[in-house]
This record gives C-alpha cells, structure tokens and sequence, in this order.
C-alpha cells in the first residue's frame, strides 16, 4: 500500500532549442496523469566517490506510484503541491500479490531548486 505524500504529474519528451541542444518540454503532462498520488521520500545515503577515493554522504530520493503510472526512465515527475520537477532513474514495477495491489518504485533527482 502506498502512503502518498503529494500528487504529481507526469512529463515526458524533449525538443531542440536555438542551439541545436535537447532540452526537456515541461509545459503539457502524459494525458490521463495529470494529477496522480505519490509518494516522494527522501533518505539519507552514502555513495563512492571515485576522483577523491572517499565515501560520501548524500540525500536519495525515492518515488512510489501506482502500478498503472506508465513512468519510465527519463521521464520527469513534477510535485503539484511546490512545483519542484524530478528526473526518473532505475524504474522497478513490484507486484504485490498478496495484497492485491502492485506499485513502482523509482529513484528521482531534483532538476530544479
């Protein structure tokens, strides 16, 4: 079962600007996902980091979501409630079948302050 801590909207694709780049397109969400339930969790962790040969520790972000959210990687979430948008990394759809229901986790990082 999925605690959602906001509701969120889901972006998707990319177009070119003036100088020939791939820039993300944030102005229409995936019709039907307008305004989905999410849950966005942040954790505290710890990454190698290879140029300084050190851990480091760090904040992840995880998102939880019904499992018929159509979100894949590269994709973008955008919080309603503070408009922060996130990139989506490493997608796993679960199924719960004792329960009945399914979810999929996703790992996010903020694009945006």
């Amino acid at each position: 079962m999925i605690v959602a801590t906001t509701r969120a909207a889901l972006l998707r694709g990319s177009t070119t600007d003036g100088l020939g780049d791939e820039v993300d397109t944030n102005a229409a969400p995936v019709p039907g996902f307008e305004d989905f339930p999410i849950s966005i969790i942040e954790k505290d962790g710890h990454d190698f980091d290879p140029a300084s040969n050190a851990w480091r520790s760090v904040q992840k972000l995880i998102g939880r979501a019904a499992a018929d959210v159509p979100v894949d990687e590269g994709d973008r979430i955008k919080d309603l409630r503070d408009g922060r948008i996130y990139a989506v990394d490493n997608v796993r759809r679960t199924a719960r079948g004792f329960s009945g229901r399914s979810s999929v986790t996703m790992r996010l990082r903020r694009t945006n302050p």
